[in-house]
């Protein structure tokens, strides 16, 4: 809760099988009374699968929600009890077929910060090994396309990526990967010795 801010009630409004509908009244820091009305769902998560051609894995659906068909990095949300990294290795392998040696956290950001209380964890997979993918009926239109990172970075700038998770990762991915190919060599060890070719 915010500093000098305090929850007066909070009621459900309506409870789904995903999503929880709430009805908080507040009192903030300066006595004033507000009323607040969010969601409540698990977390989510989405990963950057990068392979050793600088290439990232895409996955394209029909997204019932918003009426369209978007690429996205694979994602989902998060199983009762699940922790993100175990989630993340999971949508890895169902949407896209793909094991990862490595994965790192990017980030974690919030979805809606306004209306919803939900977090959104960016994660950056290395080590990729494809195998079968074991998607739901609901993914059955799914399909996994490979793009440079560099080309996914343009699709970001020019409309062809629009989800918010995609957008971010795909983003801190880029610029991770620039700082680490612009870094110095490490110093030598020896202040009179000069770095092999």
């Amino acid at each position: 809760m915010i500093d000098g801010w305090t929850t007066v009630s909070s009621t459900v409004q309506y409870t789904g099988v995903r999503v929880v509908v709430r009805r908080d009244s507040v009192r903030r820091a300066d006595q004033s009374v507000g009323t607040y009305e969010y969601t409540d769902s698990a977390d989510g998560v989405r990963v950057v699968a990068l392979d050793d051609r600088g290439r990232i894995a895409l996955v394209e659906e029909n997204v019932y929600v918003c009426g369209q068909r978007l690429l996205m990095c694979p994602g989902g949300g998060c199983q009762p009890g699940e922790d993100p990294l175990s989630a993340a290795r999971r949508e890895l392998a169902e949407e896209a077929g793909i094991r990862a040696s490595e994965v790192e956290l990017l980030t974690m950001m919030w979805r809606m910060p306004a209306g919803a209380r939900t977090c959104e964890h960016l994660y950056l997979a290395r080590g990729l090994s494809i195998g079968e993918h074991h998607r739901d009926p609901s993914e059955a239109d799914m399909e996994l396309r490979w793009v440079t990172l560099d080309e996914a970075v343009e699709m970001c700038g020019d409309g062809r990526i629009t989800e918010a998770g995609t957008l971010a990762a795909i983003l801190l991915t880029a610029q991770r990967t620039t700082a680490r190919s612009a870094a110095p060599p490490a110093a030598a060890t020896d202040k009179g010795s000069v770095p092999s070719p």
